[in-house]
């Protein structure tokens, strides 16, 4: 990391930005695990090309086109906003959950609040 800094506000922002063919872009993620309830984390995790997805259903991953809109039914709200979390697609196919506030590396800039 050469020392450039970026804002969470604007990671988030490019987490969001679609392809010419809608699809979402790939980014580059670092982060901190964290997990309250079993008092375990601190690890950090290095995400080389991630997307950001709705999630998955029938097997399939779920990305928001924002064009078509498409709502998926899952089985609980995961209350992303008020949870400060995000879906995001790692290379090996997994969908995982992040919390934003503990990402500290997008496309190589250091995030900063």
């Amino acid at each position: 990391m050469a020392g450039k800094i970026i804002q969470l506000s604007t990671a988030l922002d490019m987490m969001d930005e679609l392809d010419e063919n809608g699809v979402p872009m790939s980014f580059q993620l670092k982060f901190v695990t964290a997990d309250r309830q079993r008092k375990t984390g601190g690890e950090i995790i290095e995400v080389p090309s991630a997307r950001k997805c709705v999630g998955s259903r029938n097997d399939e991953v779920v990305f928001d086109t924002r064009e078509k809109k498409t709502t998926v039914k899952e089985k609980r709200d995961p209350h992303h906003w008020a949870n400060a979390t995000r879906n995001i697609l790692l290379p090996n196919k997994q969908i995982r959950t992040i919390h934003i506030r503990l990402i500290i590396e997008f496309n190589h800039q250091k995030v900063v609040f």
